[in-house]
């Protein structure tokens, strides 16, 4: 179980032609529950819930919502897995919320979703994995569909010491209709986490380096991670 509190905002956007721009004011104060739990020594249950408070000002258009977003719920299941690496693949709902549902429309936006996620993860030396997870995720009406792609690199340089160094990336899939048009969002992230029993703790901050007719989102974030 990871609890997440996190600070983002951003006074920039990336155009159709992905060069920056000044666009308002966003502003996202949000606390998300991730959870994970074996049914089986096969099967996972996949979740992850976030309540948020956003603000949106672009020219005279304000916006803004309070309460829950996207709500995912999912099961992965392992397809392969040796002493080194592991292959999965996960199926998942996605729920709309009050608050963001897709990162370029309007608060409140966006219908049902469904998503397939393959998952490849495997150990990097003695002191680190990496990890590497392709999605599609099918949306219903006019909004497009989308292709994810993450990837994570981990380091314990010490006892109890955690590095993470991970990257987002989401593309539309579909040509540009009338309030929806093309897009895609690139951000990174990093975080180091330091564990005190059961529970470990990260400190970490995300930037978005690229994008196309999206926000250019600086966050900094804290989170729980709890075995149980």
């Amino acid at each position: 179980m990871i609890t997440t509190t996190l600070f983002d905002r951003a006074d920039l956007s990336f155009d159709d032609a992905g060069e920056r721009r000044d666009d308002g004011y966003f502003y996202k104060d949000e606390l998300a529950l991730y959870l994970e739990y074996g049914l089986s020594d096969r099967f996972t249950l996949v979740s992850r819930a976030a309540w948020q408070t956003v603000e949106r000002r672009r020219g005279p258009d304000f916006d803004s919502a309070q309460g829950f977003a996207a709500t995912e719920i999912g099961l992965r299941g392992a397809l392969y897995s040796s002493a080194r690496q592991v292959v999965s693949l996960q199926a998942m709902a996605v729920l709309p919320g009050e608050g963001e549902n897709i990162s370029n429309q309007p608060l409140g936006d966006g219908g049902n979703a469904w998503e397939v996620r393959a998952l490849w993860g495997a150990n990097v030396a003695d002191d680190g994995f990496a990890d590497a997870q392709l999605a599609y995720r099918q949306r219903d009406g006019v909004y497009s569909d989308e292709a994810r792609l993450d990837l994570t690199l981990g380091w314990q340089p010490a006892r109890r010491w955690h590095v993470l160094a991970q990257s987002f990336s989401v593309w539309s899939l579909d040509a540009a209709r009338p309030g929806a048009p093309e897009f895609e969002q690139h951000k990174l992230q990093v975080s180091v986490g330091r564990e005190f029993g059961a529970v470990e703790c990260h400190l970490g901050a995300t930037m978005t380096p690229s994008g196309r007719n999206t926000i250019e989102e600086r966050a900094l974030f804290v989170s729980v991670w709890r075995r149980f």
